[in-house]
């Protein structure tokens, strides 16, 4: 076991924590001062005091604690078994970090690599649940779409994503389990809100729910063929939006699976077990998770709305008949992106819309199918001059995706 480094690993712990660590690893305070410092020795397997100690700073205002705790540190790794060892090594490189989150694809692929669209979704499945973590914390529904989406937000502004491991592929995240999100931005001068309010391992620990939720709904279909768990599942994380998420991760896969470890200061250097918990998803759960997106995508009322989007996207089989365009909605509508069939002349007005970089104001009935949302019964009632900074959408015909 490589040594880390001592200053790197003091500056992650407080001399309390390294006594708690060094007490359940079997050493032995002798001496000291109260409040000053105090004197440790390892036992030997026989029983038998062993030569050499440490000495341990207690009073963190003076000026070279931070040395003294460093040189602890250094002592307790030479002195030590691999009991300390490990523990030392774990506060180097996890204690700060926070709670553990390992999206694991297993895929046939040359070890430690995984091939690149399967790479993709393996990425998306494990933002997406993340984000079900957040929003399942405000409320629960069977879709979102935009709801809740602040404490999303902040949740994943404040996760950090960690090197990956050999495997198939293994993408990890922590996240803060002390930090404190809000449901809603907290201007200056404003009262902190007592509710509403959310730490990361309750977020975290969400995750576990939700998730849980999902395996026992897509086991209970199984074995029934019964959608009630689909719904009934709905006030524990289950959504619309997890669905796509473990699609994601078992898509083009021989199985996934995530693996949730809870890591605190108390558990780290008290030498207590981190709680661990872990849930598989094998590609025979694809076609339950896609029925149970579908059956919840379709709780989601029509909407009638007038939306202002720029085109970004269009599809005409052959000239002269109904195209499909894609807008990226500005305003009037929580969706982001709407796909919508127009007539003849209105198709020709959206391809002069594309080209001269201008937005369509269009109104209809909003329906969400599968992935995407739809506008039906369209009617253009305008084209709108914007800024070219309000458009990202300059696409050559040709050179764009397809939009199904």
């Amino acid at each position: 076991m490589r040594a880390p480094d001592f200053r790197e690993v003091a500056e992650h712990l407080t001399d309390s924590q390294l006594a708690l660590a060094l007490e359940a690893s079997g050493w032995q305070k002798f001496g000291g001062q109260a409040n000053l410092y105090s004197r440790w020795r390892p036992r030997s397997d026989s029983g038998d005091r062993s030569n050499g100690g440490l000495l341990l700073p207690q009073d963190r205002e003076t000026d070279d604690y931070s040395d003294l705790l460093s040189q602890a540190v250094a002592q307790a790794w030479k002195l030590g078994d691999e009991r300390i060892r490990a523990i030392l090594t774990r506060a180097a490189t996890l204690h700060a970090l926070g709670d553990e989150m390992k999206f694991h694809k297993e895929v046939a692929s040359r070890k430690g690599t995984i091939p690149w669209s399967a790479g993709e979704d393996l990425h998306a499945g494990a933002h997406k649940s993340m984000v079900v973590a957040a929003k399942t914390r405000k409320s629960k529904a069977a879709y979102y779409g935009n709801s809740n989406s602040f404490l999303a937000k902040s949740f994943l502004d404040s996760v950090l994503m960690g090197q990956t491991e050999v495997g198939s592929y293994v993408i990890t995240a922590y996240a803060p389990p002390d930090e404190v999100f809000s449901e809603r931005k907290v201007k200056p001068g404003d009262t902190i809100p007592l509710i509403g309010r959310h730490t990361g391992r309750e977020i975290t620990l969400g995750l576990v729910g939700a998730l849980e939720a999902a395996r026992e709904a897509v086991d209970h279909f199984k074995e029934t063929g019964s959608t009630y768990s689909f719904v009934e599942n709905v006030n524990r994380g289950f959504c619309y939006e997890l669905t796509q998420a473990v699609r994601n991760l078992i898509r083009d896969s021989e199985g996934a699976e995530v693996e949730v470890e809870l890591n605190s200061a108390e558990d780290l250097f008290s030498g207590r077990v981190a709680e661990r918990h872990k849930l598989e998803f094998a590609p025979s759960d694809y076609a339950a998770l896609e029925r149970a997106g579908n059956m919840l995508a379709a709780t989601v009322d029509p909407l009638f709305v007038t939306v202002l989007g720029t085109v970004t996207l269009l599809e005409r089989p052959k000239p002269g008949n109904p195209g499909v365009v894609r807008l990226d909605v500005l305003g009037g509508t929580e969706a982001r992106k709407m796909r919508v069939r127009l007539k003849v002349e209105h198709y020709d007005m959206a391809v002069d819309a594309h080209r001269n970089n201008l937005a369509l104001r269009i109104s209809g009935r909003q329906e969400l199918e599968g992935h995407y949302y739809w506008l039906y019964d369209p009617q253009i009632l305008e084209l709108v001059a914007i800024a070219p900074e309000a458009s990202d959408s300059t696409i050559e015909q040709g050179s764009q995706d397809s939009l199904f």
